[in-house]
């Protein structure tokens, strides 16, 4: 009962973990080793791209291919730049639009700060009133 050794069903068991174990450390190593240098493009690529982006935000698949044809890249890192730009933009377009919220909505927030601060000086200016006229005035107009 005090034996520790393994079984041959274990042993099994422990030498295929340790493979496997084995085998992920060299993946990662390997993923490691063969990551992809980032490409930077060139001002003349990027113009071109930016052009092209104007009239079309979402080429189709031929022109991406004469597109990276055109300028030495890959099909890959041209659809890739379009992706991001996508991106960009509609960051971009998403900041914009929450800045005028934001504007319009600090706008109306102020107008409603001075239109609550203008309805309690008339609520108090009404309160001040029937006391200060005649009571024959009002007498028998209004329910107070």
């Amino acid at each position: 009962m005090g034996d520790t050794s393994p079984t041959p069903s274990t042993g099994k068991i422990e030498s295929s973990l340790h493979g496997m174990e084995a085998k992920r450390h060299h993946r990662n190593n390997t993923m490691k080793s063969e990551k992809r240098q980032q490409h930077r493009f060139s001002d003349e690529q990027i113009r071109s791209l930016e052009i092209m982006f104007k009239t079309e935000s979402r080429p189709e698949l031929p022109l991406k291919h004469r597109l990276a044809n055109q300028l030495g890249l890959q099909p890959r890192q041209v659809a890739i730049w379009f992706q991001n730009k996508r991106a960009r933009s509609k960051s971009r377009q998403i900041e914009g639009d929450y800045q005028l919220l934001k504007i319009n909505y600090d706008s109306l927030a102020s107008k409603f700060e001075s239109l609550k601060k203008e309805n309690q000086l008339l609520l108090s200016q009404v309160a001040f009133i029937p006391s200060t006229l005649p009571i024959s005035m009002y007498k028998g107009k209004f329910d107070l």
